[in-house]
């Protein structure tokens, strides 16, 4: 028994239940306004192609190349992530529906509902940057099954750490700015060891249990249940 009353077998379908109305909802919003899609997607490849030309006129060692390749590609993923992102919850407050998502949906659902919403985003940014970036760098891959775990894990990791971020500043004034300023401390030490990571997957070091994927799975775990115990705090805050 919690709160007064008691816990059944069902309630953990019914959150899931609640997120994935949530997910929807946003889904169809977000192809009506296309408005995350498009500046994500505008941000990332204007950069990828601004970064191709321009390290395209340099000598690039061999040795160098997987790590500087490796720094490039997250940079793009975490600065794309960083300008669209944000809106997860500023849109809610701005069509003023905030109060209704309260009165409708518990906090934990509409936290995860968010997340399966950003990470949806960061997978479709994932699967037309990353070939795009591979191509146009001519980034070449030894171990592609560490290089799409690696890929995938710090995925999950990103839309973690920026969903917390997001529902943190969307009542802020400022919040494009304080959004960056916010979440990237929190992003450092996964982006550190997805880079990382990339760099062992195309050096071929496909080391025995894949530290860094372990490493960025162990922060994607505690980033999701520190938030599902702090956002019913921020939420009803």
């Amino acid at each position: 028994m919690r709160s007064g009353r008691w816990i059944t077998q069902n309630e953990p379908l019914t959150y899931l239940n609640e997120a994935t109305a949530i997910w929807l909802r946003d889904l169809r919003g977000e192809f009506r306004t296309r408005y995350a899609v498009n500046s994500i997607l505008m941000f990332a490849v204007t950069t990828l192609v601004a970064v191709s030309f321009s390290i395209g006129s340099f000598r690039i060692g061999e040795a160098e190349k997987p790590f500087l390749c490796s720094v490039l590609l997250w940079i793009i993923l975490v600065f794309s992530a960083l300008s669209g992102l944000s809106r997860s919850f500023v849109k809610e407050e701005e069509a003023g529906t905030m109060d209704v998502l309260k009165l409708s949906a518990r906090p934990q659902a509409v936290f995860l509902g968010k997340l399966f919403f950003n990470l949806t985003l960061l997978g479709a940014l994932q699967l037309i940057i990353v070939p795009l970036f591979i191509l146009l760098m001519n980034y070449k891959i030894a171990s592609p099954g560490l290089f799409a775990a690696m890929i995938i894990s710090g995925g999950l990791g990103l839309g973690a750490g920026t969903t917390i971020v997001a529902a943190m500043i969307a009542q802020a004034s400022a919040r494009g700015a304080l959004f960056a300023v916010l979440s990237f401390p929190l992003l450092l030490p996964l982006m550190i060891t997805a880079i990382k990571g990339c760099e062992r997957a195309a050096d071929g070091m496909n080391t025995a249990g894949w530290p860094e994927v372990r490493i960025a799975v162990a922060y994607t775990v505690i980033m999701i249940i520190m938030s599902l115990f702090l956002f019913p705090l921020i939420w009803e805050e």
